[in-house]
């Protein structure tokens, strides 16, 4: 496990490298540093809070399904937990990540492992509830801005495309035997038990799906404002519903994406989508800074924290 995350920070990083000579290459400015040293240093502030109320919601979501299924760790260590859902996401294809480093740090906790697939799965569930209920609002925005919203489409359908191609290839380079039958006979039993726990989890606690997915919505929204700070850090002026209006569609593509977390979308879409509210000298300093507040500071966090619990486990496991 720990060769393929390390196999994924290093795409990640070589994602992450060509888009942003891209953006400096597109926007390099000679005023760049003058931008940044007369950013307003309270907007900046409310960004990196916004981020901390983003983990705290998604700590409370996985929280409360926690409860319901009699799964009990201290509320800090929901914190370690979200920290390194984010990093497992941005190294990895999708964000599948996200889900796995929550299959790990749950079963840290004694859990038995349906019970903790049911637990990640209304997880899921409830995070997609944001993206239906904000549809209207993407369809407003494409009528409203359709030359930026096929801009992007174009800029997800390129990564996308290099994405399959690069990752066809890393398969057949790094191609592993078939499981045993073994294994697959248990992963038919454990994925029996964990329908059994979802339907009685759908069927007995609705209460806490209310509150997980009040949560999910929150979370969200705190990633919105973050951007919406931020960009009031460099231009006062602009608007603050437009700020965060803006960043639905971009949210949107990021979470479509193939890419390690979105890289490369968020990064190329965020030069369309933010060139309406900046100066070019601007918005390739925002677009980078953007991106570290609301993703890479949150994943690095988390891989020092994941390394650290890995090594712990492996410690304790070679002294059994």
């Amino acid at each position: 496990m720990l060769r393929s995350f390390l196999y994924g920070i290093f795409i990640t990083v070589i994602i992450l490298f060509l888009s942003f000579v891209y953006v400096i290459k597109r926007t390099l400015s000679k005023d760049l540093v003058e931008v940044f040293l007369s950013l307003d240093k309270r907007f900046v502030l409310l960004s990196l809070f916004s981020m901390f109320l983003y983990h705290t919601f998604d700590n409370l979501r996985l929280f409360i399904l926690s409860r319901a299924m009699n799964l009990h760790y201290p509320f800090l260590y929901g914190y370690v937990i979200s920290f390194i859902n984010t990093f497992g996401a941005t190294i990895t294809p999708a964000h599948v990540g996200g889900e796995m480093m929550s299959l790990y740090t749950l079963s840290r906790k004694g859990a038995r492992l349906h019970k903790v697939m049911s637990i990640v799965t209304m997880k899921t569930i409830t995070g997609a509830v944001f993206f239906l209920l904000f549809i209207p609002i993407v369809v407003h925005y494409f009528y409203r801005n359709p030359q930026v919203v096929l801009r992007l489409l174009v800029i997800l359908l390129v990564i996308s495309l290099f994405s399959l191609a690069f990752y066809r290839i890393g398969r057949i380079l790094f191609n592993r035997s078939a499981q045993k039958s073994s294994f697959i006979a248990k992963v038919k039993y454990t994925f029996s038990r964990f329908l059994v726990v979802t339907k009685l989890f759908l069927k007995n606690k609705k209460l806490h799906l209310a509150f997980a997915t009040l949560y999910s919505v929150l979370l969200y929204v705190s990633f919105l404002l973050s951007g919406a700070f931020l960009i009031k850090a460099f231009e006062q002026s602009v608007s603050f519903y437009e700020a965060t209006y803006a960043q639905i569609i971009l949210l949107y593509a990021i979470f479509l994406s193939p890419t390690p977390g979105g890289s490369g979308v968020g990064e190329l879409g965020g030069i369309e989508v933010f060139s309406g509210f900046l100066s070019l000298s601007a918005v390739g300093g925002f677009v980078i800074l953007w991106r570290f507040i609301t993703q890479y500071i949150s994943a690095i966090v988390g891989g020092v924290l994941f390394f650290f619990l890995f090594v712990k486990d492996s410690k304790g496991y070679l002294l059994k």
